[in-house]
């Protein structure tokens, strides 16, 4: 999948000022992001960062977000320590920085976030959500585990071959930008084609009109599309969610 070998990073977009609600931890070493709601609850969302890293106030925002509606959220740091990548950076690197981290690889950090939330949390119903690099290891995640009960993936497609793409084991929603140069729409397709041949459990794709990479967490609400754009795509992560657990 090109999306996979793309040779320059995605675009930063619209950082957001700020700063977060929950609480910093480290689980087996591992640094994590922890929210929680104001009702106790037995169900958890654990979610995937994007290439930008852990710390991204964005995906701190996303993982509020989550836990205002009901669910325990954590959010890993999934390249367990090492540099995110930064706009900073010379683009030319990219390809060596990213050889490091696969998303197919993500099961280490998974076990230890689920684990957390299971042991420490009292959750014993599962879900996952990722965004960029992190959609990439949702979709991983539907493919080879089995104990999350739905996932969303925001612009990201596993690294598999084709005919693994559509073999998932829980109820997956892909949400994607129709300008997004990182996953062009033909990739998308190919998606939705072996979703459709191989798919056995509940799935949707939906491409929102004209938005790019990242729209859903990384930009601005510029006008009204965008803004019933980036409403729409959060708002239809929150329906799957609750419509699996």
């Amino acid at each position: 999948m090109a999306n996979a070998n793309n040779e320059t990073p995605c675009c930063i977009g619209d950082r957001l000022e700020y700063g977060s609600k929950g609480r910093e931890l480290k689980v087996g070493g591992v640094d994590m992001y922890l929210a929680t709601p104001k009702t106790p609850t037995k169900k958890g969302i654990v979610v995937y960062i994007d290439i930008y890293g852990w710390q991204m106030p964005n995906t701190r925002y996303m993982v509020d977000m989550i836990a205002n509606n009901g669910y325990v959220a954590i959010l890993p740091d999934a390249f367990q320590g090492a540099e995110p990548w930064s706009p900073d950076r010379d683009k030319s690197t990219f390809l060596e920085w990213k050889k490091t981290k696969d998303p197919n690889k993500i099961h280490t950090v998974a076990d230890a976030a689920v684990g957390y939330l299971q042991q420490e949390c009292g959750v014993d119903q599962l879900g996952c959500v990722g965004f960029c690099w992190g959609g990439r290891a949702v979709h991983a995640c539907l493919v080879d585990r089995k104990d999350f009960k739905c996932g969303v993936a925001f612009y990201g497609i596993a690294n598999k071959d084709d005919e693994k793409l559509g073999l998932l084991n829980a109820p997956g929603l892909f949400i994607f930008g129709e300008n997004d140069p990182v996953i062009p729409l033909d990739q998308v397709e190919t998606l939705k084609t072996e979703l459709k041949k191989s798919c056995k459990v509940d799935y949707h794709v939906t491409v929102y009109e004209g938005m790019p990479h990242g729209f859903a967490h990384r930009k601005k609400e510029e006008n009204d599309k965008d803004a019933a754009a980036i409403d729409g795509a959060r708002l239809e992560m929150l329906k799957w969610l609750e419509k699996y657990m």
